[in-house]
């Protein structure tokens, strides 16, 4: 791995204004993508790990979204300055994203095998036929079947998972050196998952790049990353290297995530749900967000935003309870 990271998130703050109420999407995000690995965003749905992806790759609407703070540094430069048509010259050739709902993120009316070639095309790698058998040689990388017919269908005759991988073919065409996930197995059944993921992880070893996976499942991190920022109400409240912070949780929620999956305890077990609801992010709870949910939670939890606490060396919780949580949770 490089020295310096591929990708320096310092900060992050994004906010939806709506005229009504201004709801804090993001709230403070900081982490750091090195080169060649995989880095996991982990938390329940809202909790603004979609919002920081689109955030990087510059896909918010303002208005409603605005970013109220912080940067992003990508290669060294801070892409928030750069202007929008140089930014695209990025996009796809250095950073690329596989969007969690392929059937929407593709164009109907176009075939796959055109939606992959124009890539080459607009980026004036190559045009016509030669672009054309590009498509096809992707699709065949990514596992579709007959490549050469297939790359001539249009999406409706593509499965989820298929669909999926075509997806994934756009997204590493120009073979990016970070590739976002943002949910790439959801409504997907657990055997075409697994092998979404083994093609992702194949193809990150094959060329190197580094990865961020943007997922709320706890196996799959377990099973593919080498780092993890576990994110609640828009904030990374716990974040370090995955068997580590899986294996001995110093957040409370971090807990409750791994304590919430089901696992064969014997007959009669029960589940161990998360008690309540993520926080209205227009009216985020004062002190840590997560106490109404916390079976940890002091006054000092409900009355002070809690400190970034090194709980081993390059593992941080921003927890005023994390070394309780890390000893006897």
């Amino acid at each position: 791995m490089s020295s310096a990271p591929i990708l320096e998130v310092e900060n992050l703050q994004i906010e939806f204004r709506t005229g009504r109420d201004t709801v804090h999407a993001v709230n403070g995000v900081s982490f750091q993508v090195e080169s060649g690995e995989t880095a996991a965003i982990l938390g329940e749905s809202g909790s603004g790990k979609s919002v920081t992806a689109s955030a990087i790759m510059r896909l918010l609407q303002s208005p409603p979204a605005f970013v109220a703070g912080g940067s992003i540094r990508f290669k060294g430069q801070d892409i928030l300055s750069l202007p929008i048509s140089q930014w695209r010259d990025y996009c796809g050739r250095e950073i690329a994203m596989v969007f969690q709902d392929a059937l929407t993120s593709l164009n109907p009316v176009f075939s796959v095998g055109w939606q992959i070639a124009e890539l080459f095309k607009a980026h004036g790698i190559a045009k016509g036929r030669d672009a054309d058998n590009r498509a096809i040689e992707l699709l065949e990388r990514v596992g579709i079947p007959d490549p050469a017919s297939r790359a001539k269908d249009y999406t409706h005759q593509f499965s989820g998972g298929m669909r999926q991988r075509v997806m994934i073919a756009m997204a590493i065409a120009l073979g990016p050196d970070l590739l976002i996930a943002d949910e790439p197995t959801t409504a997907l059944d657990v055997t075409v998952q697994a092998q979404i993921m083994e093609l992702l992880e194949s193809l990150r070893q094959d060329s190197n790049m580094a990865m961020i996976l943007i997922t709320h499942d706890l196996s799959v991190v377990a099973d593919v990353a080498d780092n993890v920022a576990v994110m609640y109400a828009g904030r990374v409240v716990e974040r370090g290297p995955v068997a580590d912070v899986l294996g001995r949780p110093a957040h409370a929620y971090t807990l409750a995530l791994l304590d919430s999956v089901p696992q064969a305890r014997g007959k009669g077990s029960k589940l161990r749900p998360i008690v309540g609801s993520p926080p209205d992010l227009a009216r985020i709870p004062k002190g840590c967000a997560f106490n109404p949910r916390c079976r940890f939670a002091s006054d000092l939890c409900r009355n002070e935003t809690p400190p970034i606490v090194e709980v081993t060396p390059g593992r941080t919780a921003e927890c005023h309870h994390a070394e309780q949580v890390f000893n006897d949770g």
